[in-house]
């Protein structure tokens, strides 16, 4: 199987993510650098930049010296928490069509613990958001989003109701760079029930974050609420000595 078309770079990945999801026994081992740029007709640096890439996505784990490793299992969308990327990517990078309904939008005074979360003065605004996430049309994330308000920021938001928040935030000079977050599960309330369309109570991972830009200013506080059933989150943990 020889790449001749679009980037060698996703190419390679597209055909590296194939060979992972035929074999997703836990820690098989992947074929070497070499082999898998003989296989695909391409430079090793570009296996390995793939690889690179989806070991940060949770699919894979590298041994210096021992080979590469699948760690991916075939039953949810899985991403490394260690990593931050937007949900509209890691939705995409799973072979799903994303999306967003139920959307409710208004620019509003932000709550007490808001403000102190993102170094608000009193009185000050939000855009507040809340939504729903979908892969291949079914409801997989309940999203309740808070933005520091800047003038324009609710009409432009009407125009792009289906944009990664992160590129939305761009348009404003606001780029995220990194995130603190944490992550616990929950139960679900009667709202995320109806908004996730189950049919009771469930439990969810519950990801609570505040985005930074480079220079740490606070630029978005967001509570999503993962459906268990379709999302895992994972992370490599090495030892130091």
């Amino acid at each position: 199987m020889k790449l001749t078309r679009d980037s060698l770079y996703r190419q390679a990945r597209s055909a590296i993510l194939d060979i992972i999801k035929q074999n997703t026994e836990f820690m098989s081992k992947l074929p070497s650098e070499q082999e898998l740029a003989e296989m695909l007709g391409v430079s090793r640096n570009t296996v390995r930049e793939a690889i690179k890439s989806l070991e940060n996505e949770g699919y894979l784990v590298s041994r210096h010296g021992v080979g590469t490793f699948i760690i991916y299992d075939g039953k949810n969308i899985k991403t490394n928490i260690a990593v931050l990327e937007s949900i509209t990517n890691i939705i995409v990078n799973h072979g799903y069509k994303p999306g967003t309904k139920s959307i409710y939008c208004q620019k509003r005074q932000a709550p007490s613990v808001i403000s102190k979360i993102l170094n608000l003065e009193e009185n000050d605004d939000v855009l507040y958001i809340e939504r729903v996430r979908t892969a291949d049309d079914d409801p997989v994330i309940y999203i309740e989003d808070y933005i520091p308000y800047i003038d324009g920021m609710y009409e432009k938001y009407q125009e792009s109701k289906d944009e990664s928040l992160f590129n939305f935030l761009q348009n404003f000079g606001q780029r995220v760079a990194f995130s603190n977050s944490t992550i616990r599960a929950v139960l679900s309330s009667k709202h995320i029930q109806n908004e996730l369309s189950l049919d009771g109570p469930e439990t969810l991972l519950l990801l609570q974050q505040v985005h930074y830009t480079a220079k740490g200013d606070p630029v978005l506080y967001s509570d999503s609420y993962f459906l268990s059933k379709k999302f895992e989150f994972n992370v490599v943990r090495n030892r130091l000595d």
